[in-house]
């Protein structure tokens, strides 16, 4: 749920006022929200399903809904994010004093799920107040867009519950951030304003609570496939629920009785129990009477139904044996193909993101005597979280030396975080080398050439 307004209706309303007005309509989300946080965490439907009779009622969460999260997150930013551009020595230091790397997974897990993610970009407290980045749960937080094509961010909105010491619900903690304040307000439980608001700018330049969309329709890498993942939980308790009662089966007797009075009968049941013995008359017969089930079919409605949720969730189930063996990287690419174009579109809206917060980040560094804007030439680079084969990539390395700049090549390598670094070492290391052959050439001249 997106939510927009004319800027000039924006600009005519008290913001603490209008983001109280919004809150309600957050609210109306928050049942399909905790549906998917649920998921994530095992909570499914097939907890809740209840059978009558007596009968086996095994409940068993196959939680694909987190397998295909956590894949998604590790595989675009389970390695860190890289940046590079003139300038922007200072944006960088502040995103690692920030361990902008474990905020970036936080981020993407919530955009999996939730189909969209929330930053707040602040100042920590303290004689040196330093950038901070905060990962807010969507489920309490959102951003109003003005209604142009371009939807620049109006006013970003976080609030959470407070309660007292018996955690009885007293209200809820407003902050809201415009362009050039942040205000905070307390809220009652109707989300009536207590008290007055208090205000103060923030200097960020822009909205510093942003947020980050997974894709277009805002939907969870997992939500497309909440059916398949349902119908998959019911047909592995049902199957063990046949078991069970393939345990519990029934015998029957015929033509023979365990007792003439019902005493008699529990006390042969007892001891058919403990001595699995049982005396029958020469015409009597005794057999189970069992289930019957097609093992087999259950097993071809397994494999199909894992088999779409992988397809159409577009993740890849890598325990499959498609991904053994020693294939190239080439070969994993195609199979891996769904999975990448996923990935450009996450990566498309997580760039997107990122640039934002260098925005806010740059800004903070003019504060402090920078100049320019480095964000806007800035590089951002995502490395995909795969096994390489590196005697690959080394060939390819080779094939490739003298027609692409020696950087270029160094960010093939995954072993390089920093090819701009690297280089530098290398250079380092080679006119070092070059300097101990010339000192050790001259001391062999100077030591004497040929005593004959």
């Amino acid at each position: 749920m997106r939510f927009t307004l004319d800027r000039a209706a924006f600009e005519a309303q008290e913001p603490v006022a209008l983001a109280r007005k919004y809150l309600s309509r957050h609210q109306e989300e928050l049942a399909r929200l905790d549906r998917l946080d649920g998921y994530y965490r095992g909570r499914h439907p097939i907890l809740d399903r209840d059978k009558d009779g007596g009968l086996a009622n095994n409940r068993l969460v196959c939680n694909h809904a987190r397998y295909i999260t956590d894949m998604s997150v590790g595989y675009l930013v389970g390695n860190p994010v890289s940046y590079a551009g003139d300038g922007m020595d200072a944006v960088i230091d502040m995103l690692q004093a920030a361990d902008a790397s474990t905020e970036d997974l936080d981020l993407a897990k919530d955009a999996s799920i939730f189909g969209r993610a929330y930053e707040l970009v602040y100042m920590s407290d303290g004689e040196t107040a330093q950038p901070r980045l905060a990962c807010l749960d969507p489920r309490t937080a959102f951003v109003i867009y003005d209604d142009t094509v371009e939807r620049r961010p109006l006013m970003g909105v976080h609030y959470y519950p407070t309660f007292d010491e018996r955690l009885n619900l007293t209200g809820y903690r407003l902050n809201a951030y415009t362009m050039d304040t942040a205000y905070a307000a307390q809220l009652d439980a109707g989300f009536g304003l207590s008290g007055e608001a208090a205000a103060q700018p923030h200097y960020f330049g822009a909205v510093p609570l942003h947020e980050i969309s997974n894709n277009e329709e805002q939907l969870g890498d997992f939500e497309p496939v909440l059916s398949l993942i349902d119908a998959y939980n019911v047909l592995q308790s049902d199957r063990v629920n046949d078991k069970e009662q393939f345990a519990d089966a029934i015998m029957v007797l015929t033509g023979a009785g365990l007792g003439d009075t019902e005493e008699e009968s529990g006390e042969a049941q007892l001891q058919l129990k403990r001595k699995k013995l049982l005396e029958l008359p020469a015409d009597g017969r005794a057999e189970y009477l069992t289930r019957q089930f097609d093992e087999a079919s259950v097993e071809v409605l397994k494999t199909s139904l894992e088999s779409d949720i992988h397809k159409f969730s577009m993740v890849p189930k890598l325990t499959d044996q498609d991904f053994a063996g020693q294939a190239s990287g080439v070969a994993i690419k195609y199979k891996l193909l769904g999975f990448e174009q996923l990935a450009l579109v996450k990566e498309r809206y997580f760039r997107e993101g990122l640039r934002y917060r260098l925005r806010l980040l740059a800004a903070v560094a003019r504060l402090r005597g920078g100049s320019g804007s480095p964000e806007e030439g800035a590089s951002i680079a995502f490395t995909r979280n795969l096994p390489a084969n590196l005697l690959e990539l080394a060939q390819t390395i080779q094939a490739l030396s003298g027609h692409v700049s020696e950087e270029t090549l160094l960010k093939l390598l995954p072993i390089v975080e920093d090819p701009a670094a690297e280089l530098t070492r290398l250079r380092a290391d080679k006119a070092d080398a070059a300097r101990l052959q010339r000192e050790s050439f001259g001391a062999l001249t100077l030591g004497g050439g040929d005593d004959r």
